[in-house]
């Protein structure tokens, strides 16, 4: 074996040492590492009869890794292996090895599990994020729907104690008081007073989704005081 062909092959061993490689991806490295055409190919007979670099295997073991721990779509591992030189051929044996089934399966977990972390978010925020969550994933846009029609997206509301229910009260108040000062400083700064003042607070707190009802107390407590 020639000094070249010897130093090819460890550089091989070596990349092959931190994960699998495709053919395609083995063939450019050795390319970059300036390995001669004829070396490379000699080396590439040596791997594949070792089975170091088998491209159906590498389909095989990715397929079950995804199953398991990625959950891409099938869009997405199309895309993924076609840059790693998997061949139009041995892609076409991927509706075997990932079925459809198996495919909603991974979809709907991947949903599931990115529901549990879109808590307090509304049901048009939740679809709209799992959508785009699952389009970027690689899964297909009919299954995509399918899913999400699947999951309850409405959340059961929460019941508080008494002093949680006055604890959540007291801080809605306590800005409440910081908000009214800040909206009736910028209203007389304008030029408002008397009731055109009281209305433009009104509007201005509103804005910010503070009841009616705690609005009017607050404005009546500065009448008294």
């Amino acid at each position: 074996m020639s000094t070249q062909t010897e130093k090819a092959m460890d550089l091989a061993v070596n990349y092959l040492s931190y994960k699998s490689r495709t053919c395609f991806e083995m063939v450019t490295y050795l390319k970059k590492k300036n390995i001669e055409d004829a070396v490379i190919a000699h080396v590439m007979g040596k791997l594949r009869e070792y089975r170091y670099v088998d491209d159906e295997i590498y389909l095989k073991n990715y397929v079950e890794n995804n199953r398991q721990l990625t959950y891409y779509g099938t869009k997405r591992i199309y895309q993924d292996l076609r840059k790693r030189g998997i061949s139009d051929e041995l892609l076409l044996t991927l509706a075997d090895l990932y079925p459809e089934d198996t495919e909603y399966r991974c979809c709907l977990l991947v949903a599931t599990k990115n529901l549990k972390l879109l808590k307090g978010k509304t049901v048009l925020e939740k679809r709209k994020k799992i959508y785009d969550k699952l389009a970027r994933m690689g899964y297909p846009m009919d299954m995509t729907i399918d899913v999400i029609k699947e999951l309850d997206l409405e959340e059961e509301p929460i019941a508080l104690s008494e002093a949680e229910i006055e604890f959540e009260e007291k801080k809605i108040r306590e800005k409440l008081n910081c908000d009214y000062e800040k909206y009736e400083r910028q209203h007389k700064k304008k030029g408002f007073l008397g009731r055109d003042l009281e209305n433009r607070i009104i509007k201005s707190l509103m804005g910010r989704k503070y009841p009616y009802e705690m609005i009017r107390a607050k404005l009546d407590q500065m009448k008294e005081d």
